[in-house]
């Protein structure tokens, strides 16, 4: 029973891993490519990023019941994976990380 409840924690983790990994590229994506963005503009008002939040949690979904079947093991990898994917997105929403990367993708 106890590693029932660390399967689904680690599957949790590695989901919200996967899910803020996903964000970012997405959001690289979006502001590279116009039609990218178009795709993710659901409602006029919020622009695309309604349509970067909804993708996310999909992928988190996907990724939960993908893990959860899974049934990692391995408790100090899924936390330092969601640790590592928590930075690089912190990281990415400061626009001295993130416009040099969409200026060096070629379109």
């Amino acid at each position: 029973m106890e590693n029932q409840i660390f399967w689904k924690i680690n599957a949790i983790q590695l989901a919200g891993a996967c899910s803020l990994i996903f964000f970012v590229i997405l959001n690289i994506l979006k502001a590279t490519y116009p039609p990218v963005s178009e795709k993710l503009n659901f409602y006029e008002p919020v622009g695309p990023l309604l349509g970067l939040f909804l993708a996310s949690i999909c992928v988190y979904l996907a990724a939960f019941l993908l893990f959860r079947q899974l049934k990692i093991k391995n408790t100090s990898f899924a936390t330092l994976a969601l640790i590592i994917s928590a930075i690089v997105f912190f990281l990415m929403v400061f626009p001295p990380f993130f416009e040099p990367i969409v200026k060096a993708i070629p379109r």
